[in-house]
């Protein structure tokens, strides 16, 4: 009965390894992403005020900015050991948060993908007219 315990433990402790080794892979591509996002809203924010072509435009630039800036979701805390939770009979429930957050980051980056391409067309369209306008 102890060494299918062990066995049972050794199992699960290779299982949690391996998520390990996966969220640090996750956790990598995730700072690319979130690096690669905001270069692009950076970029974007100045295509933006292209369209300031009077005061009150300018106002309304800015105020759309600034509530945009403002609702950017805050940064991941990080948890200091101590206060980190070791019980398994908790881990059902984490897994079952984890998963149910990862199928809303799963569509998040559905409806990323349709922005891109929006903004795409949209600078394709931006493109074109700059084109027939310097004619």
């Amino acid at each position: 009965m102890n060494n299918e315990r062990n066995a049972d433990r050794s199992g699960l402790e290779e299982i949690f390894d391996s998520f390990s080794q996966s969220y640090q892979r996750y956790w990598e591509a995730y700072v690319v992403l979130q690096n690669q996002l905001y270069e692009t809203l950076r970029a974007a924010r100045e295509v933006q005020w292209l369209a300031a072509i009077n005061e009150k435009k300018l106002s309304e630039i800015n105020s759309l900015q600034r509530e945009l800036f403002a609702s950017m979701p805050r940064r991941l805390d990080y948890t200091p050991l101590g206060q980190i939770s070791e019980d398994l009979d908790s881990a059902p429930n984490k897994i079952n948060e984890l998963d149910a957050t990862l199928s809303s980051a799963n569509e998040a980056c559905r409806k990323l993908e349709e922005g891109i391409v929006t903004l795409k067309a949209r600078t394709q369209a931006m493109k074109e007219a700059l084109h027939a306008f310097r004619r």
